[in-house]
């Protein structure tokens, strides 16, 4: 008895082909003749569809091609980044033993408390002026114009 692959079974087939699966393997593991399976797929062109729709993809996804001045701002804005989370850090672990020194300890170390505040309020973006820290650190963007 013959038997009938259904349209839906022959777009299975179809679509595990493009993803890179052999036409043999494939035709194994549901149970059709592999030369049923090459048969079709040599009268459809699968092939060379396939590799028109991938190279298709491929020239769609072709990275975009960058500045210098867009590379370094990118590696600046990332080395800031990591600078900041690395104070960040320090802040973290330097305020308890601030926190625990005597009242007169912290007067007779002042200037080592403010700049210490300095840094976290650079870190966490707390202006003194009270404006948002954005709109007073300079944007490294606008000097390259």
């Amino acid at each position: 008895m013959r038997r009938v692959i259904t349209e839906s079974t022959w777009a299975e087939i179809r679509t595990a082909y493009a993803s890179g699966i052999g036409l043999r393997e494939i035709a194994r593991n549901i149970g059709i003749s592999p030369g049923t399976v090459l048969a079709r797929a040599k009268r459809e062109n699968w092939a060379r569809e396939i590799q028109s729709a991938k190279a298709l993809a491929k020239r769609e996804g072709t990275a975009k091609v960058i500045s210098p001045f867009e590379a370094a701002s990118a590696t600046m804005q990332q080395r800031g980044e990591r600078h900041l989370g690395r104070m960040a850090n320090i802040v973290e672990k330097t305020m308890p033993h601030v926190e625990a020194l005597e009242p007169g300890a912290i007067l007779d170390r002042v200037d080592d408390v403010e700049k210490l505040d300095k840094v976290a309020r650079r870190t966490f973006g707390i202006s003194e002026t009270g404006l948002p820290a954005d709109q007073v650190m300079i944007n490294i963007a606008i000097l390259g114009q």
